[in-house]
């Protein structure tokens, strides 16, 4: 999962951009900030969907918040810097910002809430009433960005279908992938299906405030990170049916039957 994640979906991404955007350099770049970073929560709920290893799911979360946070500002230096122009400066203080800090801070929050009122409060009505704000504040945070963003002309808006097509083809890609990495390595089929989503779901939510300043004045590249999410949970919820179906209809190691011994009854 690691080596599907962090290496070859990258370098897949990248490969995939060149070939339909090269000519659109933002496109390429949004495209590739909004594939790099493995979601780190709702490809859970998939995962359940459709059956898969829910413990082998959860163990991958706090390996992808970590690896995210180190690899993100060298994926945007080695991959993005050679389809745009990148102040690597501030491109470590956008992710520092975004990402390192509000990390440190929720982990503060959770532990001192945890020692002053304690585990039932801290993940019942304090969780309760932070998932209500989520939505909102995220949709807050999407409306100040491109606030202060260059206003799109009506000719970048025909970008919309390329990034429409880019995040298609690299989520059918990505599912390929795993499902060939699944067969390699011989993984029975909860062990595949966690790992199809895994490797699928994205992380918008991590990447769209260090797009904003780290690619100040290039509105398409958030545009692609905006999109990208609008396109993942309809292909989620249809990848978790095709892999129910590919439950019944292949051959999986953890599914097949054990021969059952025949018995001989004494004449």
């Amino acid at each position: 999962a690691i080596t599907t994640n962090y290496v070859i979906v990258p370098m897949f991404a990248w490969a995939l951009g060149w070939l339909v955007l090269r000519n659109y350099p933002d496109l390429w770049a949004g495209v590739i900030l909004y594939t790099l970073t493995p979601c780190i929560g709702w490809y859970l709920i998939f995962i359940d969907l459709a059956k898969g290893n829910m413990d082998w799911g959860l163990a991958m979360l706090p390996i992808d918040i970590v690896l995210q946070l180190v690899l993100l500002p060298v994926y945007l230096w080695l991959l993005i810097g050679n389809v745009i122009p990148i102040d690597m400066t501030t491109l470590i203080r956008s992710v520092a910002v975004f990402l390192a800090l509000p990390f440190a801070a929720a982990y503060l929050t959770r532990r001192l809430l945890v020692t002053w009122k304690g585990r039932a409060f801290t993940y019942g009505p304090y969780k309760h009433t932070i998932g209500e704000l989520k939505l909102w504040a995220l949709v807050a945070v999407i409306a100040g960005i491109f606030a202060t963003q260059p206003s799109l002309d009506q000719s970048d808006l025909g970008g919309v279908a390329l990034i429409i097509a880019t995040i298609t083809l690299f989520f059918i890609g990505v599912f390929a992938i795993a499902l060939i990495v699944g067969r390699v390595f011989k993984l029975g089929y909860a062990d595949t299906t966690t790992l199809v989503f895994e490797v699928t779901a994205r992380n918008s939510e991590s990447v769209i405030g260090v797009a904003a300043v780290a690619f100040a004045g290039r509105p398409l590249v958030t545009l692609a990170i905006v999109i990208g999410p609008i396109i993942e949970l309809p292909v989620l919820v249809l990848l978790s049916r095709t892999m129910l179906m590919l439950r019944s209809r292949w051959t999986w190691t953890d599914l097949q039957r054990r021969p059952v011994r025949a018995t001989t009854t004494p004449t």
